[in-house]
């Protein structure tokens, strides 16, 4: 039995023998959606798709930590690359907000103007895979009570919060708005994330590796074969098999993307 990798940047540099990391995900996976974050990346996660059909799925989106670089005109062009591309893809991702980045890498005088502009692209994508009625996969970092109240506010639906940062507290609000909560590698060594899975049913999680980053042990490259380790790890929290795992985070993949 094959589970799915619900987000990976299979285009990072890091990733120079791609065919071989195809080749060990087929060995336990069924699927990995590939995320964008800006328009090359887009443009890679299409070629991706297309090299590796029925495999690599593709997602486009706009990261919120890329947001500074580029003007309104160019990321209201992507926007609309990104919709001129509905029948290439099953997913809006990567958006959402993050705090973090604007705190560490912005002056302290951009960082107002920078999470507004933040918080109107996140609800541009959200509108937009409404209007293309296809899931939402949510970046946040230092953010996950404005993540909710916008994804809230603008009646979002088919969500996943991807590599959930919340407590168990917001988990339980995502899922009562029928949110989907992602579990990564970073599980092995964070009690909060542990926390959470303990607290919620299967029936709300999928997996993910976050590819290249957010690897099992840190330092190292990350790589969608590790969603077998994800899957143990919640197997002993949960007190099930690893195939329980397996059998309903992937309802919830046939759920969210009729794949």
């Amino acid at each position: 039995m094959k589970a799915f990798d619900v987000h990976a940047h299979l285009y990072d540099k890091k990733f120079t023998d791609i065919d071989n990391v195809i080749k060990n995900a087929k060995k336990v996976l069924n699927g990995v959606l590939v995320a964008g974050e800006h328009p090359e990346s887009n443009r890679q996660v299409l070629e991706l798709a297309k090299k590796y059909p029925k495999f690599c799925y593709a997602s486009l989106g706009f990261h919120p930590t890329r947001v500074p670089d580029f003007s309104d005109k160019e990321i209201e062009a992507e926007l609309k690359f990104v919709e001129s591309n509905s029948n290439k893809i099953i997913a809006i991702s990567e958006t959402g907000l993050d705090y973090m980045w604007l705190k560490h890498e912005l002056p302290k005088e951009r960082y107002e103007k920078e999470k507004v502009r933040q918080i109107n692209y996140f609800e541009k994508h959200i509108l937009l895979a409404k209007k293309l009625n296809i899931p939402l996969v949510i970046h946040s970092r230092w953010s996950m009570k404005d993540v909710l109240e916008v994804l809230r506010k603008n009646k979002a639906k088919n969500v996943i919060l991807h590599a959930f940062e919340g407590t168990v507290d917001e988990a339980v609000q995502a899922i009562k708005l029928g949110y989907k909560i992602s579990i990564g590698n970073t599980i092995k060594y964070s009690e909060a994330k542990q926390n959470v899975v303990k607290a919620i049913e299967l029936k709300h999680v999928v997996l993910e590796t976050d590819s290249p980053v957010l690897a099992p042990v840190k330092g190292e490259r990350n790589e969608p074969a590790n969603v077998k380790l994800i899957i143990k790890e919640i197997a002993k929290l949960k007190n099930v098999t690893e195939d329980n795992v397996i059998q309903e985070t992937n309802k919830n993949i046939e759920e969210l993307f009729k794949i």
